[in-house]
């Protein structure tokens, strides 16, 4: 690739986080009045209303970058998926619309949005040079693949700073890919990098300020959710690139949520719970109740996921093949999930011996009433 091509590719990233970085603090002054404020209560941790304007920001510099190179006509099924999707979130922050209709909306923009583009994921992988075609089982499987990115980016979104960071992480790794493979694709992943880094600065707390000033909203998590798998594909497709990846190694660019989403829908059904309804068993949750702050919290997560990144990318480059990738992540799935029952399992021990303690205590100080 070229040096304009570079120079272009620096340019779109940093107009992205120019565009957010002016327009929050704007957004955030009339967020009262469009009602895009979450307020104090139930699972939610904050003490004061926050404006739910980070998505607006973060959608308004995507749509400035599409429109003014034309992007929107490279890419028609994206600019339709990014903006339905984001109009879905900001009637679910606005209005908190019921888990099934979001889902039922999603799946059918996921859908066309794919379709107006032509981007499926062709095949599982190969073996000894052989391709693992889907066939039409690509329609369904790439539908679900997004859609579980999508709900797993939106459930991470959970404490300040969490979710962006994990999808700037993610994004990193995406960008160096499509520079390497120099796709035409190095344009949204640069841009999407940029809107993100522009909200992570005002969402992430710093020893400077105690909370975030703006929360994401479900109208950037799902705009996202849809974004980074759509660019993923695009890579492991070799009409779209020069190098293509292996279609398991996208497991690993979202491990760490697909590894907490999965542990919480196995909890939740093993529970008899549904699995659409909040609950405060992610692995955020988990942690800060093991008594780290929110900040430990974030950056072991941050830790944690840069570490699958990485691991995966090792794996991808010392070429372990499609079987390989597949095995250790199903390793590594297994293993996460083990640790957080332990984990779980620790705290409800604490939980019982302070409830029995504290029996025993009331226990005693009846006894005394009874003989004074």
């Amino acid at each position: 690739m070229d040096i304009p091509n570079h120079a272009l590719l620096q340019a779109e990233g940093f107009v992205a986080l120019v565009v957010v970085l002016a327009t929050i603090p704007i957004l955030r002054r009339f967020a009262p009045k469009l009602g895009l404020v979450d307020h104090p209560g139930g699972r939610k941790r904050q003490c004061t209303p926050t404006p739910l304007v980070g998505g607006v920001a973060v959608f308004i510099a995507l749509l400035i970058v599409l429109l003014d190179g034309d992007l929107y006509l490279q890419y028609p099924g994206f600019t339709t998926g990014i903006t339905s999707l984001f109009v879905i979130g900001l009637l679910d922050d606005r209005h908190d619309l019921g888990a099934e209709l979001r889902f039922v909306a999603q799946a059918v923009i996921v859908s066309v949005a794919l379709s107006m583009d032509g981007i499926w994921l062709e095949s599982i992988g190969s073996y000894t040079g052989t391709q693992f075609e889907l066939g039409i089982l690509k329609y369904p499987i790439t539908v679900l693949s997004v859609l579980g990115v999508i709900n797993a980016i939106n459930m991470l979104d959970g404490l300040d700073g969490l979710a962006s960071g994990v999808v700037a992480l993610t994004l990193f790794f995406i960008l160096g890919f499509s520079i390497e493979s120099q796709s035409s694709i190095i344009t949204l992943s640069s841009t999407l990098l940029g809107a993100t880094l522009g909200f992570w600065l005002y969402n992430y707390r710093f020893p400077w300020r105690t909370r975030a000033s703006v929360f994401m909203g479900d109208s950037g998590t799902i705009l996202l959710g849809f974004a980074l798998p759509y660019i993923a594909i695009n890579l492991t497709l070799p009409s779209k690139t020069t190098i293509a990846l292996e279609p398991a190694y996208l497991l690993w660019l979202f491990a760490l949520p697909l590894w907490d989403i999965t542990t919480v829908l196995i909890k939740r059904v093993k529970a008899g719970r549904s699995p659409f309804l909040a609950g405060r068993d992610h692995i955020h949750h988990i942690l800060l109740s093991h008594n780290l702050s929110v900040r430990q919290t974030v950056l072991l997560i941050y830790c944690i996921s840069l570490l699958a990144l990485s691991l995966g990318t090792s794996l991808h480059y010392f070429k372990f093949g499609s079987i390989g990738l597949y095995t250790i992540f199903l390793l590594t799935l297994y293993i996460y999930v083990k640790l957080v029952y332990r984990f779980e399992g620790k705290l409800m021990s604490q939980s019982a011996e302070v409830i029995d303690f504290k029996a025993a205590t009331d226990a005693k100080k009846d006894k005394l009433n009874k003989k004074i």
